[in-house]
């Protein structure tokens, strides 16, 4: 499976959705390898475009401001080709941007239960520098005082929007970033029912 075939028909772009510490870039990286596509991983883009840190531009600018900077990158992707991009857990909340990124692209949504979602992000050390609270304050996650119900209140809001932006499913409990992007290769490769 090196390289692409053309005559397989992959589209030109594969998007990689859903929330924190679901394997997006790890994924993202190994359907790159799976595919010959080239990788973006939005939040690192967006962090070398702005100088700093997710959790510093946040810390001094407040969420709006990157949520701006992720809403012009997302504008300027539609036009890109050959790329699996891996995007932030919260680019699904700019509606318009997300879809025109969707034509033309095959998006998958990761999915992990909440267990394992704050056992990634105990386990991460990025997560104070890349994944600063979602809710209340500017700061850290030291501003969490209950990380699962912070969790549990943003994906209530989110899943709805994974699901609707979405052409596949994935539950990556238990599986490999390399297994993940073989399910992924071969629902493309084989054309299979989506799982949503």
């Amino acid at each position: 499976m090196d390289g692409v075939d053309k005559q397989q028909g992959l589209p030109c772009r594969i998007v990689l959705t859903g929330f924190r510490a679901t394997g997006k870039t790890a994924v993202g990286k190994a359907l790159a390898r799976l595919t010959g596509f080239r990788f973006l991983d939005t939040d690192q883009e967006i962090c070398e475009r702005m100088g700093c840190s997710v959790a510093e531009a946040i810390r001094q600018h407040g969420w709006s401001y990157f949520r701006e900077q992720e809403q012009a990158l997302l504008a300027e992707l539609p036009c890109w080709q050959e790329t699996i991009i891996a995007t932030g857990g919260g680019a699904i909340l700019h509606h318009n941007e997300w879809q025109e990124l969707h034509r033309g692209a095959f998006v998958v949504w990761l999915r992990t239960d909440l267990a394992t979602t704050l056992s990634r992000l105990a386990l991460d050390q990025k997560t104070a520098a890349q994944r600063p609270a979602l809710t209340g304050g500017m700061g850290g996650q030291e501003d969490v005082q209950d990380p699962a119900k912070e969790i549990s209140a943003v994906l209530a809001e989110r899943e709805p929007l994974y699901r609707a932006g979405s052409d596949l499913a994935l539950a990556t409990e238990g599986k490999t970033p390399e297994e993940l992007a073989g399910e992924i290769y071969e629902q493309l490769i084989f054309q299979q029912p989506c799982s949503l």
